[in-house]
Parts: C-alpha cells; structure tokens; sequence
C-alpha cells in the first residue's frame, strides 16, 4: 500500500495525521503534516486507516494505492543493495515494458567523504501531475525513512545531487499503462566541488576520488596520473578514481608502536626537460589504529600543503563452522546444536595483507541479544575461563577456536556471543597478539592498538521427539 497525502502544514502532528494499523489495530505508521509526501506500508492482513484533521478550512489531499501479491509467484526479481564510485540503475526489462505489479528498492552507496550525483537519461513511465500511479521516489539516505529528494514520473529526464553518500531509488508501478520505464546512472564526486577529493579506506584498498576540475585547472587530466607504480593508474575518469591497493602499486607499509599504515601517492607525470605546469603530487594514508582506520590525504603543489584526514571502519567477520575442517562456513540462522556439542567458530579479517593476524582476546555468552546479564565469559582478556573452550590453528587473517554447548541453553532458549578481536601485524614483536593472557592489573593495550567487536547468534539446542527424549 502507498500513500501520497497533503495535510494542513502549518497543524502539529497531534492535530492532523493520517494512521496506518494492521488488522489487530497494531501502528503501522502515522504520516504528518511534514511526513515525506510518499510512504509506504506492509501488511500480511486487513488494514485501517484513520484520518485526523483539525477545524482550519483547507482543502487537503489524500490518496492511497493498495494492492496483494503472492510473492512468491509474482513478485518481481529486482532491486538490491550497490556501492562503488559509480553505476546504472534500469526498471525491470528496460528498455522494454515493465511487468505490472513492479515494486523496486535500490540502497547505494559510495565512498565515504563523497556524495551522489544522478543523471536519468531516459523516464517513460505513467504520467499524473501528482505521480500518484507509477512513480520513481528518491531519498537522500540509507533507507526510505530518510529524507524525500523527489518524485519523478512521465517521460523526462533530469539530474539531482544528493546530500550524502548513500540514497535510496524505489520504483513503483501498478497494474495498467506499462510504458518504457526508466535508466539513471549515479557517480562518485567530492563532497565539496572546491575541495581536491577524498579518501576513504578498506581492508583491501584506499579510495581516492579527485575532482577533475581541480586537476583540470592544474593543467592534467586523468590519463597524466599514477601511483607509485607508473603502471598503476585511475580506474575512471570522470570522477577520478584510484583504488589503491594495501600489498601493490607502490604502497609501503609502516608498524609503528603497534599502529599499522599504509601509505603511496598519485603524481602527474611531465613529458619533456621543462614544464609549465604546477607539480602536483597527492599523498594518501590509511592508518590502523584503536577501534578505527583514521584516514589522512594531503597534497604538495610546490611546497603548499593540503591536508584531508577521516575515519573509517574494517571489515571482520566471526562465523559457526559444523566441522573442524572449516571448508564451509553455517549459513543457516538460528544455529541448532546439541547439548555439549563442539561449536567451532572463525573469526576473519577481510584484508588483502597477508601479514594480518587476528587475536581473540574476550569472548562471552548471553540468552539475549543486547548482551543484557546473564552473561559467561569463555575468554577474558587473553585469558581462558571456561574448561571447554580451546584456541586452535589460525593463520592469514584468521583465527579459531572451540568450546562445547553448555547447559547455559538448558533454561535460556537460546544464546549469543559476543568477541573482542585484535588484530596485528605478525611481524610486530611484542604486540598484543603476542602478549596472551593479560590480568585486569597488567592489562594496557594502549592507545593504538586495532581491535573490534563481533557478535553471532543465536544458538539453540535440537528438539527432540518423545522416544529420543525418553531415552
């Protein structure tokens, strides 16, 4: 069911809104006079819609679109999540007719420190003055409680700039007129169009998205740059953009007291003995330190410095293994065990470095999910406190370990787990990967070292029949 609705704008929500329930009067939402003029609500039953206003004399608009699928057999296969510096975005079947009944949701995102750009090359959907039929809404953000950008419908075609890095594109159509639907492509630029670029990191890469104009107005263009490695160049245009490898192209890497950093740079080359353009070299580092990737980017252009600097996240997994091989990782959620069962798990860092090792220093159990008490520690601070659990081979980016199901799960119906990892450079003598059990006493990990928290769950035990049980 979609809404589009105006209400008095100058009411409060407690005078006028329009509420959404369920068959057993449960909210599903309340639009309000400042509510995004498009939304959207689900239902497995009947709905109730309830409309407030107050005693002003204005002429207010509602309307809403209700429909029911079997989505198993008519939903439409599309939508999904994108992320890069750059993409397209097509209905279903473009350029040819969408299939009624389409329902698409894209959430994108690119680089951090940049912001969306939009270009439509093609809209040919249902036009209505209000796109109340068939419609294309946009959101400045993650998900589609964020801000209304805009809502598009009928042929045209137009460009929009986003507040952020991540939007959210949904297409929606109903059961009659099916036209040609709609293409846009999305690009990377600078957050600021006066600022050289950004930086942002990754367990594999850096990111560095260059404004051309600015190296337009240096006198270089994209194919007079390279890192460290003259073979290693820009992966587009326009926006520039380099991915800049962790372990090539140049990059050198650093452990300092403990910190991790990778650094390279991307330089214009001249052809010639002299030049009159200004020498430009750009200077990109991701530095690994506590709880965080800090960013730093700056730029020489004859002696005058510019510095950029950010913060970023890593990516690390922790997964349930059914066997101690670990060739194939559980994918099924909740994960069902017997009682004393051994559960092995692996915990990983998604880096292409393959000096990367990582250390499980606390590790503890709860029924809950918010880690609320009850809670039982299996490892604390690098040191062992339940008889079961047991560290074994690690490696690259890896480590596991096992314990055997308690009987924790005999009076709570499920648990979860929570760790602490740590992750070092295996050639960083007297890291905290190396230091092992750690008292409270003697703990000090420091200002800089890289660590992180990983949660999985839940975990339940196996029903059995009454014979099994009996037995």
């Amino acid at each position: 069911m979609f809404f589009s609705c105006s209400l008095n704008p100058s009411a409060d929500c407690s005078q006028e809104n329009i509420t959404v329930m369920d068959e057993n009067f449960e909210q599903l939402g309340v639009l309000c006079p400042n509510s995004n003029r498009i939304a959207e609500f689900e239902s497995s039953g009947n709905v109730y819609i309830r409309a407030t206003t107050n005693s002003y004399s204005l002429i207010r608009t509602i309307y809403f679109f209700f429909y029911s699928l079997n989505l198993a057999n008519e939903a439409v296969d599309c939508g999904g999540d994108l992320s890069g510096t750059s993409g397209t975005i097509s209905s279903p079947n473009y350029p040819n007719r969408h299939q009624p009944f389409t329902y698409c949701v894209w959430n994108v995102k690119t680089p951090k420190n940049t912001i969306a750009n939009l270009s439509f090359t093609e809209i040919f959907i249902e036009p209505d003055s209000n796109c109340r039929f068939d419609f294309i809404a946009l959101f400045d953000g993650p998900n589609t409680h964020s801000p209304l950008k805009d809502v598009l419908c009928g042929r045209t075609v137009t460009e929009l700039e986003m507040s952020s890095n991540s939007f959210t594109l949904v297409f929606s159509a109903d059961y009659a007129n099916s036209y040609y639907g709609f293409s846009v492509d999305y690009t990377a630029i600078p957050l600021s169009s006066n600022s050289l670029g950004s930086l942002s990191c990754s367990g594999d890469s850096m990111t560095v998205v260059l404004n051309p104009a600015y190296i337009s107005s240096l006198g270089y263009d994209a194919n007079d740059l390279t890192l460290i490695d003259k073979t290693c160049g820009p992966i587009s245009a326009n926006p520039i953009v380099f991915e800049v490898p962790l372990t090539s192209c140049g990059t050198l890497k650093k452990v300092v007291d403990h910190t991790i950093s990778y650094t390279n740079s991307i330089s214009a080359s001249t052809v010639g003995v002299i030049t009159r353009h200004r020498q430009l070299q750009v200077i990109v580092t991701c530095e690994l330190g506590k709880d965080s990737i800090a960013e730093i980017m700056y730029v020489t252009e004859d002696d005058i410095i510019q510095e950029y600097t950010g913060s970023g996240d890593y990516d690390v997994s922790l997964a349930f293994y059914p066997t101690e091989d670990f060739s194939t990782p559980v994918q099924d959620s909740p994960y069902f065990i017997e009682l004393d069962e051994t559960v092995f798990l692996q915990a990983t860092v998604q880096s292409s470095d393959a000096n990367l090792t990582v250390f499980v220093d606390t590790c503890f159990a709860s029924p809950q999910a918010n880690f609320q008490s009850p809670n039982y520690d299996l490892i604390r601070s690098g040191c062992i406190k339940d008889d079961t659990y047991n560290n074994i081979q690690s490696g690259s980016g890896y480590a596991r370990f096992t314990f055997s199901a308690f009987k924790f799960l005999n009076i709570h119906p499920s648990l979860y787990l929570q760790c602490q990892l740590v992750i070092c450079d295996s050639n960083d003598a007297g890291s905290r990967c190396d230091q092992g059990c750690i008292t409270r006493e003697r703990r000090d990990l420091g200002s800089k070292v890289w660590r992180t928290n990983a949660v999985v769950g839940p975990i339940l035990l196996k029903r059995h029949n009454e014979p099994e049980a009996a037995g």
